[in-house]
């Protein structure tokens, strides 16, 4: 009757919620026709551009890209929108139940025409999201594929011979397009006078540019001051080790870098606010910025690295003569690729002539590579005491060859070539270098937060600090290539935007082979909530091992099973929450349940028997952690219950891997399962001249003295059998621990062997009488002379 009701009030509000459906049934109509035709006009003009791309049609890539990009982002809108609209079908889905069965009543015509609406409704809604989703791909391969064509068309442009700066007429009409910049420079500058000059504020302006860049020279003194004696002072303090040398220089560098950012901001802010730059113009400032930050960036970590005050914070392998001498080449390469890059900028801006910009890209590529062949002279890397120059020799030599390369090209004509292989050899190494700092700095962190955290760890545990060690480092590594590499790629021509999109496809995931693969964002969220709630789990496991059951009176083998059972269920948890995080539908389980039993039934057999015999064991526990059993596999003490397998210690110190199926199919033996009490055997035999009464109180009295046997039950003799040779007799006793009974029964056999040797009692040793029917001819019988003796080859009888 509940039921009933429940069901007719689900169905009251079902029509309710129809007829005021049925009121925007109208707009929602509407809209999905709208939304239709948005997404198959999408499909058409996709279609049209893949059209011109297969036929080499790239004039207009860029207007292609910006249409393809448009396409993508109203895709992902309508995807979002169609991902709502089916959650809400999903939702009155679940409110009508399950469809009735084949050998049910069938459901009342309401709930039947809203379920067939519902499902020609989700139909619909399933077949645009496949057609938005197919539209979001295409136009991702799309935009791929424009971004491969540009990265192609780059380096092909770079491999085309242009004109040599040798030629006459380049140097003759690159003076006259110098003379012409200058003066449209100067005539710039002048007109922003008179603009000041008119508005009566030229003063002014002028003494507040001045003010700004006064303020950011002064800043050099007191930011580097300040840097040095709060970071860098305080290090270099303690002992000098390979990542804290690392640090000083990174402290160093960010000591002269930090008021170049500063200044700088400050200057080209009020450039612009007093209407000194304009958009040309502000590219050109921004350009003279960035080269005179990295200068002070090479600067300071060159102070660092070569250290020429400091030899013992130096992490060079070089004398401080050699050190300063790379310094400076160094930061001369920094300077030229600095100068460079604000020439071109300006020369941009200014609408240079191409030979005046080919002859500044020329100049700067030779005076690049010539530096470059300078600092990989092998006189500059000698290190006292090493024949072979220290460093690395391989990239010596290699640096040597790619200047030669990039002067020789720039004469020849390929000037773009050289240009773009000075340029971006500089800008790696200034990131690589920057990168190597960054590593160490993050390396000495994070083992100083794991000392605050583990303080009682033993200083002496090698390994512990080896494997900290190593997997930090790999972490570390890891992030700083995933950082680095749009970076490079940005540098080596992949443009911005295709970079943005490998990060975008990172995000919203990819296909491969028809299969969708989740985000890198989902897996690491998995991942996260994976890890956080296994760590929980061990908390807890902590905690209750530590509290409720350290105070209970549950034995060691109850209180495992109970741990080990919570971490199951906590495994199981994460497992769960880690695939709801990845956004896979949990119902779902039960085909790949279907999948696994298939496979189970083929070759999983043995690893689910034992996977199910483990349960068993932990829940009915007739073996536990700490139990003495005897199987067919040898005899020990459990030590651990695990899924697969359970480890048996035996006596002599060697472990036993026993599978689960084993012990639960198996006979086994098991000295402590309820337990500990237990029975020692110890066998006497006494001569036949002995008082048989007087043997049984003198056992009695040894065991009953022994503080480790029991008063009940209590110990008792009996006596086994008339030997051949003795009185056969065993003292059977019982102690609280089986475990020490090998213990027991020494201790009983001196006892017994003492006080048996007090009373007189023998105990004999087996005797034998030989009976000799004949003797053999040669042989004689006498009564003084032994029966049978022998010397060499001579027989006395």
């Amino acid at each position: 009757m509940v039921v009933t009701a429940v069901r007719q009030s689900l169905l009251a509000i079902l029509v309710l919620v129809s007829v005021f459906a049925a009121s925007f049934a109208g707009s929602d109509a509407t809209a999905q026709e709208s939304r239709t035709q948005e997404i198959e006009r999408s499909s058409s003009t996709i279609a049209s551009i893949r059209s011109e791309i297969d036929d080499g049609n790239l004039e207009k890539a860029d207007e292609f890209e910006v249409t393809l990009r448009e396409l993508r982002d109203g895709s992902r809108q309508r995807l979002s929108s169609i991902e709502r609209e089916l959650e809400a079908v999903r939702v009155q889905a679940d409110l009508l139940g399950p469809a009735p069965g084949e050998n049910e009543p069938p459901e009342s015509e309401i709930v039947a025409s809203e379920r067939s609406a519902l499902e020609t409704q989700r139909a619909g809604l399933n077949g645009e999201r496949t057609r938005v989703s197919a539209n979001i791909y295409e136009t991702g391969e799309l935009l791929t594929r424009l971004s491969g064509a540009r990265v192609g068309t780059l380096y092909r442009s770079l491999l085309e011979r242009g004109v040599s700066p040798l030629v006459p007429k380049v140097w003759s009409e690159a003076f006259a397009s110098f003379a012409d910049v200058s003066s449209r420079i100067q005539r710039y500058f002048l007109a922003w006078g008179d603009r000041k000059r008119e508005s009566g504020g030229y003063n002014f302006s002028l003494a507040i540019i001045i003010g700004a860049l006064v303020l950011s020279l002064l800043m050099f003194g007191p930011v580097n001051r300040w840097v040095m004696s709060t970071f860098a002072v305080r290090i270099e303090k303690r002992k000098p080790t390979p990542p804290r040398r690392v640090i000083v220089a990174g402290m160093k560098m960010a000591a002269r870098a930090a008021p170049g950012i500063i200044g700088g901001l400050i200057i080209i802010e009020t450039l612009r606010a007093q209407g000194l730059l304009n958009g040309d113009g502000v590219a050109a400032a921004r350009a003279f910025w960035i080269g005179i930050l990295s200068i002070l960036v090479v600067s300071g970590f060159t102070a660092g690295y070569f250290s020429p005050s400091s030899p013992e914070w130096r992490i060079a392998p070089i004398d401080a003569k050699r050190a300063r001498v790379v310094s400076r080449i160094a930061i001369s390469i920094a300077v030229v690729l600095s100068l460079k890059t604000l020439l071109g900028a300006i020369g941009i801006a200014a609408k240079a002539d191409d030979a005046l910009i080919l002859l500044v890209r020329a100049a700067g590529a030779i005076a690049i590579a010539a530096l470059i062949f300078a600092l990989c002279r092998s006189v500059l890397w000698q290190v006292e005491g090493d024949a072979s120059g220290g460093g690395w020799r391989l990239v010596r030599r290699f640096g040597r060859v790619f200047a030669i390369v990039i002067i020789a090209a720039a004469l020849v004509g390929y000037v773009s070539l050289a240009d773009f292989a000075a340029t971006r050899i500089c800008f790696v190494a200034l990131f690589v270098g920057l990168a190597w700092i960054l590593r160490a700095m993050l390396a000495e962190t994070t083992w100083s937060l794991r000392k605050g955290l583990l303080p009682g760890e033993k200083k002496n545990d090698e390994a512990v600090s080896e494997n900290f060690h190593f997997w930090s480092r790999l972490s570390i590594n890891v992030i700083l290539v995933f950082l680095l590499a749009p970076v490079f790629a940005v540098l080596f021509g992949v443009p911005r935007d295709a970079v943005g999109d490998i990060a975008g496809q990172a995000l919203f995931g990819f296909n491969i082979g028809g299969v969708h693969i989740p985000s890198v964002a989902k897996l690491l969220v998995a991942g996260v909530v994976f890890v956080t709630v296994m760590a929980v789990t061990r908390l807890v496991q902590s905690g209750v091992q530590r509290g409720p059951l350290a105070h209970s009176r549950a034995d060691i083998g109850v209180q495992n099973s109970l741990i080990t059972l919570l971490g199951y269920a906590g495994l199981v948890i994460a497992l769960f929450a880690s695939i709801s995080a990845l956004g896979f539908d949990l119902g779902n389980l039960a085909l790949i349940a279907g999948a696994l039993s298939v496979g189970i039934g083929f070759g999983l057999q043995s690893i689910v028997n034992n996977f199910v015999s483990g349960l068993i064991l932990l829940f009915e526990r007739p073996i536990k952690v700490g139990d003495w059993i005897v199987t067919t596999s040898g005899e020990g003490t459990v030590k651990k219950i695990s899924v697969r397998s359970t480890e048996v210690e035996t006596f002599d110190r060697s472990s036993i891997i026993i599978p689960n199926s084993e012990l639960i199919s198996s006979t086994v033996t098991n000295w402590t399962h309820k337990n500990k009490i237990g029975r020692v055997i110890v066998p006497v035999g006494v001569t036949y001249d002995a008082d048989p009464e007087k043997v049984r109180d003198i056992l009695l009295d040894c065991a009953k003295s022994h503080p480790l046997i029991v008063a009940y039950p209590e110990p008792y003799v009996t006596w086994m059998d008339f030997g051949a040779s003795s009185l056969d007799f065993e003292i059977r006793a019982y102690l609280n621990d089986i475990s020490k009974g090998l213990g027991v029964r020494t201790e009983l056999r001196f006892e017994i062997f003492k006080k048996l040797k007090e009373a007189g009692i023998e105990i004999p040793f087996p005797q034998r009488d030989v009976h000799i029917k004949s003797v053999p001819e040669g042989f004689e019988r006498s009564s003084d002379k032994p029966a049978l003796s022998g010397n060499g080859d001579h027989n006395n009888a």
